[in-house]
């Protein structure tokens, strides 16, 4: 057998060792429309797949109401974004595979038959060629791929608790809303009987029109407070259903929790101490920067001459039979590469930025959620004591207006401070669960609910 014979054979072998390796296209349609559900009862509500430790713990009974913290983990669980987020995810798996293989040796061949001249024999070479960069740039391209996949695995986490913490709040809004509407109906029915009564005085010029006129304005601002609070609910109830990933129009059956206690200031104090080592979107920023330092060492690394190595043999139409050795060298002599380390310089001291900006940012949200939470927590206690008292003065006022002793118009004030009052009190304890959620969504701290469950 010659050797343009084995040659041959040999190039066939291996092109076709060369396409056993490679994938095949399979198609994917996309979807043709929206995939939400349509009850409760159809989302996922299985712990195991949570991965925000603070929810671990958490087990969703949907049979009794869901409480905020419950519809926290479905959250999690049935997000259309996040498990889009998920997929990405997997790109980032993908390119931890691609850079960690080594660079394909190159396979040439050349065959030529003399058709003129005093050399007869057919000529024909071989090569095989190996990218050396490549081959010395892989341990920084793959840990770089590393932590870049790292980071993207820190920004899904941080993005799940978010959503989590975000459905909370939206929970809590729903049914502070819902305790409001109960107590401005009660308001709005008290100014329509108010403005029922002055009408029918007014027929019997009882009344002035002046004074009628007052109390259409009193009616129909009740009405608008009412009208206010129940698009506000109804508003965060589709904020919170698409969270859920449930149409918009399902009622989710939400129940409250019962109260439980504030962190104090020294838990405040420690868990923002140790931050930079827990909460995930900071230890996202870290290997972020590790990924990019390692980006650095490959652009250093990148500078080094030597790019290609080979050896070739190789016949000449006369016969004569050469072996050889192939160097692709880069001579550093107007670029060397200088550009792109200090491109990968700047690009890591602005990641660096980034996280001492982050770091102040977070310090500042944690201060400003104590100070929120001080502030309405203050409120709600002024308000807890006054209210119930001003609620004991009305209660006399019944019977006396029933006596006829004070009129409609006296009667109608007293008690419509009364209820004003007690929803500014709903809104103060809103607002005090809002800070707290506010507190431990940034501070990366187990809810109140499972801490008192534990």
């Amino acid at each position: 057998m010659t050797r343009s014979t084995v040659g041959r054979k040999l190039l066939a072998l291996l092109m076709s060792a060369g396409l056993s390796g490679c994938a095949v296209y399979h198609a994917s349609p996309l979807p043709a429309g929206p995939n939400l559900s349509e009850a409760p009862q159809r989302l996922t509500a299985d712990p195991a797949h949570l991965r925000v430790a603070p929810l671990k713990t958490i087990q969703v009974d949907a049979r009794d109401g869901l409480t905020p913290l419950e519809t926290a983990v479905l959250a999690v669980l049935n997000n259309p974004e996040l498990a889009a987020k998920r997929k990405a995810a997997k790109v980032n798996d993908a390119q931890v595979f691609s850079a960690g293989l080594l660079p394909d040796p190159q396979f040439a061949a050349s065959f030529d038959k003399p058709i003129a001249g005093p050399d007869t024999q057919q000529a024909y070479s071989y090569g095989m060629n190996l990218d050396l960069a490549g081959l010395m740039q892989r341990t920084y391209n793959s840990r770089a791929a590393k932590f870049t996949a790292q980071q993207a695995d820190l920004d899904l986490l941080w993005s799940e608790w978010t959503v989590a913490q975000g459905a909370r709040q939206l929970a809590e809004t729903v049914l502070a809303g819902e305790a409001r509407i109960a107590v401005l109906s009660q308001t709005a029915a008290l100014a329509a009987d108010r403005y029922a009564r002055s009408a029918r005085a007014l027929d019997r010029h009882d009344v002035t029109l002046q004074t009628t006129a007052a109390d259409l304005a009193v009616k129909l601002d009740a009405e608008n407070q009412l009208f206010i609070a129940r698009n506000d609910t109804q508003k965060a109830r589709r904020d919170l259903n698409a969270l859920l990933g449930l149409r918009a129009d399902v009622m989710l059956p939400l129940v409250p929790t019962p109260e439980a206690p504030l962190y104090d200031q020294a838990a405040i104090d420690r868990a923002l101490a140790s931050l930079p080592d827990r909460r995930p979107d900071l230890l996202a920023l870290k290997a972020g920067y590790a990924a990019q330092d390692a980006n650095v060492r490959k652009a250093v690394l990148a500078q080094f001459p030597l790019n290609n190595i080979g050896l070739a043999y190789a016949k000449d139409p006369a016969g004569a039979v050469t072996e050889g050795l192939n160097l692709l060298l880069n001579l550093p002599i107007f670029n060397g590469g200088r550009g792109e380390v200090r491109i990968q310089n700047a690009t890591r001291e602005q990641l660096r930025a980034e996280y001492q900006a982050r770091l102040d940012a977070t310090d500042a949200e944690v201060r400003g959620a104590e100070r929120q939470r001080a502030n309405a927590v203050a409120a709600a206690a002024a308000l807890s004591v006054e209210v119930p008292r001003l609620e004991a003065l009305v209660r006399p006022a019944v019977a006396a207006y029933d006596r006829g002793h004070i009129d409609s118009q006296t009667y109608l004030t007293l008690s419509q401070n009364a209820l004003l009052r007690r929803a500014d009190l709903n809104g103060s304890v809103l607002a005090a669960r809002l800070a707290e959620i506010a507190l431990e969504t940034a501070l990366f701290l187990p809810p109140a609910e499972s801490r008192t469950a534990q």
